[in-house]
């Protein structure tokens, strides 16, 4: 279950802590150290839940280890409208929201951070886009300061946007020295606690007079023992409902988490890198070497592959040449090994199983007096059925004659001489036949 931490930050409390070395007055080192604290919420989600508290920026530290972390940071640091921006494109709607806020501003639109949030209908009004600004710096330092604190930051937005508020309704809250209007949704105005009711009821009369709808009621929150608060909003010509919270405004905005991610200020260059990223940044150059050299190691396999293929290729073809040259009569090149074991077994037991008349045995009887004789050419050698013919030519009838006579003495061997007399040679077909 993933577990949530959420801090309430007002910018500038921790600086009295950080520059007082030594107070130099018990009421200055009272407001150091109550500078220090910062309120949170923890809790996890899909669980009812919460823990509210408050502590030191080192205890904090600690809390936040493993969770994920929300700032809302005080709205009086922040601007939050709704702007018409007809445009559904992300990069055109972030082109156009600093010159459609920039009346609204008071600050330079150069100095400032704009994030958007997703276009709505408020009051029937298409096209409307929330947008949320802070000043540059500010959401810089900001980050910097809880990172040194070792606090990672998910998301930041306005306190205001926590605020529950709902169609035909205002929401105020107050504490003790600033105050939120919240009007819609996506708009929130922030002012003095001395000048609210002023600012709400400028709020109303610019209703009026622009014949909008007044709100039906008010949802007034203020803390629980401020009697200083009870009668602030009795001028008020609305109907107002009053409910207070015990010890921070953390307990109102914790009712509504789920608005907290609708305007996240850190988006763009403010984007958040996770831990884990952090973690395997110094992998990156190892992790593109090895990419390298994988690619390369598998472009050389390749290559022997399909060297070896061509090799292959070769190879076969040889064996079939070769296949042919034994087996002539062979059609399919299938099984071409067990087929010349068996016609080599054939042909040393002479097809008939006697080994005594088989081709090797004449062959190995009669080769001596073939090779040695220069003055025939041997053209083609056939076995049969244990015999073989021998066609061979010269240039005279005598040259075959003498080769017929010298292997009709070997032991054996029968020999039968067939010739035909040409013009300018002599071709004979010699028959050796192993007798017995």
């Amino acid at each position: 279950m993933s577990e949530f931490l959420i801090i309430h930050y007002k910018p500038g409390q921790h600086l009295d802590y950080q520059t007082h070395e030594q107070p130099t007055s018990p009421d200055e080192n009272f407001s150091a150290v109550k500078s220090n604290l910062q309120y949170w919420a923890m809790g996890a989600e899909q669980h009812p839940s919460i823990t509210l508290g408050h502590g030191s920026l080192e205890e904090l530290t600690s809390i936040a280890r493993g969770k994920k972390v929300s700032l809302l940071i005080d709205a009086h640091y922040t601007s939050v409208e709704s702007v018409n921006i007809p445009s559904k494109n992300r990069s055109k709607q972030l082109l156009a929201v600093p010159f459609a806020m920039e009346d609204l501003l008071a600050e330079d639109i150069e100095d400032m951070h704009f994030a958007l949030g997703k276009l709505s209908t408020d009051n029937g009004a298409e096209n409307l886009l929330p947008v949320i600004a802070i000043k540059r710096s500010l959401l810089q330092q900001t980050l910097d300061f809880f990172n040194q604190q070792h606090v990672h930051i998910d998301t930041i937005t306005a306190d205001s946007v926590a605020l529950p508020c709902t169609e035909n309704s205002w929401t105020v809250l107050l504490d003790e020295d600033s105050a939120l209007i919240k009007t819609s949704a996506t708009q929130a105005h922030s002012c003095d606690r001395d000048n609210l009711v002023i600012i709400l009821q400028a709020l109303l009369t610019e209703r009026a007079d622009t014949e909008q709808a007044q709100p039906e009621f008010i949802t007034y929150y203020y803390k629980q023992d401020d009697t200083g608060a009870q009668n602030l909003l009795e001028d008020i010509d609305v109907e107002v409902d009053v409910k207070c919270y015990q010890n921070h405004p953390l307990e109102i905005f914790v009712q509504n988490l789920n608005e907290i991610q609708s305007l996240n200020l850190l988006q763009g260059e403010f984007k958040p890198v996770r831990k884990g990223n952090l973690w395997l940044k110094p992998w990156k150059s190892v992790a593109a070497v090895a990419s390298v050299w994988l690619v390369l190691q598998l472009g050389y396999d390749a290559m022997l592959a399909s060297q070896l293929q061509t090799k292959n290729f070769e190879l076969t073809k040889k064996i079939e040449t070769e296949f042919k040259r034994a087996i002539p009569s062979a059609k399919k090149m299938t099984n071409m090994q067990k087929r010349v074991e068996r016609r080599l077994n054939d042909l040393q037991s002479g097809g008939s199983g006697s080994s005594e008349h088989g081709f090797l045995q004449i062959l190995s009887r009669v080769s001596p007096v073939l090779a040695k004789n220069e003055k025939i050419n041997i053209i083609a050698a056939v076995y049969r059925n244990n015999y073989i013919d021998v066609d061979l030519t010269a240039k005279s009838l005598q040259d075959i004659e003498s080769v017929k006579n010298k292997l009709a003495v070997i032991p054996g061997i029968k020999t039968v001489l067939s010739t035909t007399v040409e013009k300018d040679s002599v071709k004979g077909r010699l028959r050796l036949e192993a007798k017995g």
